[in-house]
C-alpha cells in the first residue's frame, strides 16, 4: 500500500511519553494518546528497543498493542524487535520471565525483525552481509523480502534449536559493536564489506537504510556511512528520545527526510509553531483530515 508519509521511532527504551509526545507533535494522536479521527494512509515503524531489557514495562506493550489494534483503516504499523527484545526472550528461555505474561511474550515474538517499503530498509541495527544474503534468497524464492520475518520467527524463536539462544545469531540482527570497522574491513577478494553490501542492497532495490541502536549526540544522523557503504543512504534515528521525549524521522512520499527532535523545535520557535509547521507538511491539521463517513438511516418500507 502506498503511503503519504512514514513516521519512524527508535530506541524509546520503556518510555511511553516519548512515543505519545512524538506522535502528538506530528498531529497523529490527541492529548490522550488516541489516533485522531480522519487520518489518511500513513506508515508507522518502530525500529526496535521499545522495551528495556532489564525491566520491560507492561505498559509499553499495552500502549503499542492498543495503537496496533485501533490503527486507522488506511494506515499500517510495524514494530520491529531490537536486541533488547531478543535479549528479553533469551532471559525467558533461562527461566526468568521478567514479570511478563505469556500473552505479552507472544506479542514480542510476533513482531518483525526488519521491514522493506519502496526503496527503504528499516532495521534495528546495521545490515550485515549475512542478513542481506538471506533477504536476497527470500526475494528470489517468494518475490517479497518481508517474507523473511516469518522465516526468522521459525528459525530464531521456535523449536528446540532456536538460533536466538546463541549469541552468534545476533549478527543477523545487525547487532554490531563497531559498524564502521565492520564496513571498512576487507574480505578475501580485497573488497570491503561495505562495498559488497552496497552492491547487494542496490541489487535488492534498496538505497536507504533507516535504523536505531547506536545514539548519535541527541540528534539524528544522515548519510552515516557515505564513504564506507557508497551509494547507500544510512540514517541513524536513535537520538535518545527517552531522555528528550521527542524523536522521529519522517519519510515523505517523494523520499524527502524530516528529522523531528528538540533542537529542531527550538530553532522553529517553540512547540506551538513547530507542531503547526509539521502538521501543515503532513496534512494532519484538523481541516486536512477526512471527516468520518456519516451514517445514514434507510427507511424500511
Amino acid at each position: 500500500m502506498s503511503s503519504r508519509f512514514t513516521v519512524v521511532l527508535s530506541d524509546t527504551d520503556n518510555d511511553i511519553k516519548s512515543i505519545q509526545y512524538s506522535l502528538w507533535v506530528l498531529g497523529l494522536v490527541d492529548k490522550g494518546g488516541a489516533w485522531k479521527k480522519g487520518l489518511n494512509n500513513f506508515h508507522l515503524v518502530h525500529t526496535g528497543d521499545w522495551l528495556k531489557k532489564t525491566n520491560p514495562k507492561k505498559e509499553v506493550i499495552s500502549l503499542l498493542s492498543n495503537l496496533q489494534e485501533t490503527l486507522p483503516d488506511k494506515a499500517e504499523m510495524f514494530i520491529l524487535n531490537g536486541n533488547h527484545e531478543v535479549e528479553i526472550l533469551q532471559k525467558v528461555e533461562n527461566y526468568n520471565s521478567l514479570g511478563l505474561s505469556s500473552s505479552e511474550l507472544d506479542f514480542i515474538r510476533n513482531q518483525d525483525i526488519m521491514h522493506v517499503c519502496d526503496n527503504n530498509l528499516f532495521i534495528h541495527g546495521y545490515p550485515t552481509f549475512e542478513l542481506l544474503r538471506l533477504l536476497a534468497h527470500v526475494k528470489d524464492e517468494t518475490g517479497c523480502m518481508n517474507d523473511f520475518n516469518n522465516r526468522f520467527r521459525k528459525a530464531f524463536y521456535e523449536g528446540e534449536y532456536a538460533l536466538f539462544r546463541e549469541k552468534e545469531g545476533m549478527a543477523i540482527l545487525g547487532d554490531l559493536r563497531q559498524a564502521q570497522a565492520y564496513y571498512r574491513s576487507q574480505s578475501s577478494n580485497s573488497q570491503t564489506n561495505g562495498e559488497k553490501i552496497s552492491r547487494l542492497l542496490k541489487k535488492l532495490g534498496i538505497d536507504t537504510v533507516i535504523h536505531g541502536h547506536r545514539p548519535n549526540m541527541m540528534v539524528q544522523q544522515d548519510f552515516e556511512f557515505k564513504f564506507e557503504v557508497p551509494g547507500i543512504r544510512f540514517i541513524n534515528n536513535d537520538n535518545k528520545a527517552r531522555l528528550s521525549k521527542l524523536g522521529a524521522t519522517v519519510v515523505k512520499e517523494d523520499g524527502e527526510i524530516i528529522f523531528v527532535n528538540m533542537r529542531e523545535m527550538y530553532w522553529s520557535g517553540g512547540e506551538k509553531i513547530y507542531r503547526k509547521k509539521l502538521k501543515k507538511i503532513l496534512k494532519t491539521r484538523k481541516k486536512d483530515l477526512q471527516p468520518p463517513v456519516a451514517q445514514t438511516q434507510t427507511e424500511i418500507i
